[in-house]
């Protein structure tokens, strides 16, 4: 599954490296605009490393697309996988780009305190609560395809469950979004990925067609 899911990420690393050179661009143009005006009169900190949070979703939602349209799952099957590690796969993937957006938001971050020599904490906060919320809408794009999958196939009780679980995630994540500032909001929207994850991983087990 490793192997599969590294081919993956080098053949989609175009996309990745072409989305976290727009949003850096972007983030670089805020930086520059924070040291130009006093902050005071306006740009929130946080906003530099949430453009690259942003790509990693954005990015994450082109290549379900694109392995959707050029059947990938059919090329991996042609090896050694199983359903079970494709699965595995699918819900991995967006953990990854965001994971990368992460790492390049942390960066940006640093460089912003650096440079204006100030690490607000509120924004240190802010960004980690968004980011987990970029993340949950990346991880809801297989949850969401493999219930479409479901009711396409004719298995009815899995896409009720599948649809069932996307509104409680969606649930989750509406409370968390007017409520960041509480501790058992974050949690609630860390619950919804997780439940997405697991979901759509069993969902696409149960598949009667692979093709697509």
């Amino acid at each position: 599954m490793w192997y599969a899911l590294k081919a993956e990420l080098v053949y989609f690393r175009v996309w990745l490296l072409g989305g976290l050179g727009i949003a850096g661009g972007v983030s670089g143009l805020m930086l520059v605009l924070k040291f130009l005006v006093d902050d005071a009169e306006g740009i929130p900190g946080f906003l530099t490393g949430m453009f690259l949070f942003i790509a990693g979703m954005v990015v994450s939602f082109i290549v379900q697309s694109y392995r959707w349209e050029e059947r990938r799952t059919r090329l991996l099957l042609a090896g050694t996988l199983t359903p079970r590690q494709l699965a595995g796969v699918m819900v991995i993937l967006p953990v990854c780009f965001m994971s990368v957006g992460a790492l390049a938001g942390v960066v940006m971050i640093g460089l912003t305190a650096l440079i204006t020599g100030n690490l607000d904490p509120a924004d240190l906060r802010t960004t980690a609560v968004l980011g987990v919320e970029f993340w949950a809408y990346a991880q809801m794009g297989p949850l969401v395809q493999e219930a479409t999958a479901a009711r396409r196939q004719g298995r009815g009780r899995a896409a009720i469950a599948g649809w069932a679980v996307f509104a409680v995630a969606v649930l989750l994540l509406a409370v968390g979004m007017f409520f960041r500032h509480l501790i058992q909001a974050n949690l609630g929207q860390m619950t919804a990925i997780v439940m997405a994850m697991v979901v759509a991983a069993k969902l696409y087990t149960g598949r009667t067609d692979y093709t697509r």
